[in-house]
C-alpha cells in the first residue's frame, strides 16, 4: 500500500493484521540480541541444540519469508480470543433473539387466524371425525332446527337443546348443562324452538341469552309465513353454565334482543293494540324502561301482526304493522326511518350499514362513521384477522339507465379507513371468499381467481369451477366445505399462493352449515348432530 509525501514523493504504508499486532504488544517472543551483534541461530530461524525448529523473529520493515519454507503458524493473542468470543456470543445471541421473536410473531399469527371467523387449524387430506353429538346424546337432544344453531361465546361451543349445554369445541367434552333450571319442563312442547346468542358486540361473548319460542302461521305482506311467540328467556354463564336469571313471558311477545350491550330488549302487542318495548337489565332481570308505541291506524290489513326489533348501530329498532320507530338507550324516539337497515361487523371491530338504498355507510371501531360509498359492498366470507383489510364494491352490469344503457360490470377496492379507491378492475364480482394476508381469492360466474390486494394484478385463475357452499382458512391454505355427488360432505384445500388444488377429502355424513369453533371445523348434519373435524 502506497500514500504520497508531504512533498510529493510516494512512500510504503505498511498494513498489519490484527493478530500480527497483538502478538508484537501483548506476547513478545523473547529478548532481541543487542544492536550491532550476530543474530544467533534460533534468533534467525535456525536448529537449536534440542533440534526443534522455531520460529523466525523479524525486525524491521524489510523483513521476508525464506524461500521455500514453511511458514510457522501463530497462537492467537488472549485480546483476539476474547474479541473472537464476543463476537461469536453475539452471533448466537442474535440468531437465538431471531429464532424467539420469530416464534412468537408465528404464534401470534395463528392466534389472530384462529380468533377470526373462519379461522381453523391446519387440515389435511386425512381430515376425518374426531368428536360427535349426536341428536340425542347423554340426556342432552340438540335443538337444531330453522332458527336454532349452535354459537361459539368466550370459547364455549353453546348448543340449544333440552337443556341448553356447554361443550368443549376441541375435543367435543361437555362441560356443563343448565338442567338446575325449569327450563326443561318449560320446552317440552311439540315444535317449540330455542335459540341462544351471545351478547357481546360481535355475539361472541357472554352472558348467554336463550329464547324459547313456538311459532304460529301468519300472513305478511299476502305470504304465509310462520311468527314466533316467545315462551322463555334464559340468560346463561357461558364459562359455567349458571343461568343468571330465567322467566316466562307473555306469548304476546314476539321477539326479544340484546341492546345497548347490557340490556334484554323485548317486543309485544298490548291490549289495545299499541306495541310494548321494554328493556330490562340483562344480568337481573330488572326493568329499566317501557314504552307503548302507537301504529298508524289502516295500514297493513294483510299483515295486521307483524311486530319485529333489532339492534340498529347503537340505537334499536322497531318495526310493526303501521309503524316504523327508533329508541335509543333511555327508550326515547329518535325518528322513524324510510326503510329497513342491514350492518355487518367488520374484522377490525367497525361496521357498515345500508339502507337499502345502494349506498353503505362504513362506520370506525370507535362507532363514528367513517365515509359513504355507492354501489354493491362484498364483504370477505372469511379473514386471517388482519384490521386493515380493504373493502370491495362492485358497480354496472345489471342497472339500465334512462336512456337504456347498462354500465360495464366493474368492481374496486377501498381503504377501510379512508375510503380513497385502490384500484378498479373491469368484471363481475359475485363473491369475496377469503383475504389471506395481501392475496384476495374472488369468485365470479363459478370460477375463482386470486389477486394482489394492494395493486388489483390477478396473481393466478384456477381451472374449472368449484361447488362449494362455505369457506375457511389456516392463514395460509383455503378450505372449501361443499356437498359430493354421493351426498357426503367434500372438503378441498388451495394453495392461497397458487390457486392449486392441494387435495379433496369426503366425510360421509352430510352438512346443512359449517362453521369455526376456537380453529376445529365442526358441521351441522342434516339430523341435527354436530361433528367435529381433524
Amino acid at each position: 500500500m502506497r500514500r504520497r509525501t508531504k512533498d510529493g514523493s510516494e512512500g510504503r504504508m505498511r498494513s498489519f493484521a490484527l493478530e500480527e499486532a497483538e502478538e508484537d504488544v501483548d506476547e513478545p517472543p523473547g529478548p532481541l540480541p543487542a544492536r550491532g551483534t550476530q543474530a544467533t541461530g534460533a534468533g534467525r530461524g535456525g536448529v537449536p541444540d534440542d533440534g526443534a525448529r522455531l520460529p523466525s523473529v523479524s525486525h524491521g520493515p524489510a523483513s521476508r519469508d525464506v524461500p521455500g519454507r514453511a511458514r510457522s503458524g501463530r497462537r492467537p493473542s488472549r485480546r483476539t480470543r476474547a474479541l473472537l468470543g464476543a463476537a461469536i456470543a453475539t452471533v448466537i445471541v442474535l440468531v437465538v433473539g431471531g429464532l424467539v421473536v420469530g416464534e412468537r410473531n408465528e404464534a401470534a399469527r395463528i392466534e389472530r387466524v384462529l380468533a377470526s371467523s373462519g379461522g381453523v387449524r391446519s387440515l389435511g387430506p386425512d381430515v376425518a371425525v374426531v368428536w360427535r353429538i349426536d341428536p340425542v346424546a347423554g340426556g342432552n337432544a340438540p335443538d337444531l332446527g330453522r332458527w336454532s344453531q349452535p354459537t361459539v361465546v368466550d370459547g364455549v361451543l353453546v348448543v340449544p337443546g333440552d337443556p341448553v349445554a356447554g361443550y368443549d369445541p376441541t375435543t367435543g367434552e361437555r362441560l356443563w348443562s343448565a338442567s338446575e333450571s325449569s327450563a326443561a319442563s318449560e320446552r317440552a312442547r311439540s315444535g317449540d324452538q330455542t335459540r341462544c346468542i351471545g351478547s357481546g358486540p360481535r355475539s361472541d361473548s357472554g352472558p348467554v341469552v336463550c329464547t324459547t319460542s313456538s311459532y304460529r302461521p301468519v300472513t305478511i305482506f299476502g305470504e304465509t309465513s310462520e311468527e314466533a311467540h316467545l315462551r322463555r328467556i334464559e340468560v346463561v354463564d357461558p364459562v359455567t353454565g349458571d343461568v343468571l336469571t330465567a322467566r316466562s313471558v307473555d306469548e304476546e311477545t314476539t321477539a326479544a334482543t340484546v341492546a345497548f350491550t347490557d340490556g334484554l330488549a323485548t317486543f309485544a302487542w298490548g291490549s289495545g293494540g299499541q306495541v310494548v318495548v321494554t328493556l330490562e337489565d340483562l344480568a337481573t332481570g330488572e326493568l329499566r324502561w317501557s314504552r307503548e308505541l302507537v301504529p298508524e291506524p289502516g295500514e297493513g290489513v294483510e299483515s295486521p301482526r307483524y311486530l319485529q326489533g333489532w339492534p340498529d348501530g347503537d340505537e334499536l329498532r322497531v318495526e310493526a304493522t303501521g309503524l316504523s320507530a327508533t329508541l335509543d338507550a333511555d327508550g326515547s324516539s329518535v325518528g322513524a326511518r324510510e326503510g329497513m337497515s342491514w350492518d355487518s361487523t367488520l374484522p377490525d371491530g367497525g361496521r357498515v350499514s345500508t339502507g337499502g338504498d345502494g349506498t353503505w355507510t362504513v362506520f370506525a371501531p370507535d362507532g363514528h362513521g367513517a365515509f359513504s360509498v355507492e354501489g354493491n359492498l362484498v364483504l370477505f366470507d372469511v379473514t386471517d384477522g388482519s384490521a386493515d383489510v380493504p373493502l370491495l364494491v362492485s358497480a354496472g352490469g345489471d342497472v339500465m339507465d334512462a336512456a337504456g344503457t347498462i354500465a360495464r360490470p366493474t368492481f374496486s377496492a377501498l381503504d377501510r379507513r379512508t375510503g380513497r379507491t385502490l384500484w378498479t378492475a373491469d368484471g363481475t364480482l359475485e363473491r369475496a371468499v377469503a383475504q389471506v394476508g395481501d392475496v384476495g381469492v374472488l369468485s365470479g360466474a363459478g370460477r375463482l381467481w386470486g389477486v394482489d390486494l394492494a395493486t388489483g394484478e390477478r396473481v393466478w385463475e384456477a381451472e374449472g369451477t368449484l361447488a362449494y357452499g362455505q369457506s375457511f382458512t389456516d392463514g395460509t391454505d383455503l378450505y372449501l366445505v361443499g356437498q359430493s355427488g354421493t351426498g357426503a360432505t367434500r372438503v378441498t384445500a388451495i394453495s392461497v399462493d397458487s390457486g392449486q388444488e392441494l387435495w379433496e377429502a369426503d366425510v360421509p355424513e352430510l352438512s346443512t352449515w359449517t362453521f369455526s369453533a376456537r380453529g376445529r371445523l365442526v358441521l351441522v348434519t342434516d339430523e341435527g348432530g354436530l361433528l367435529g373435524l381433524g
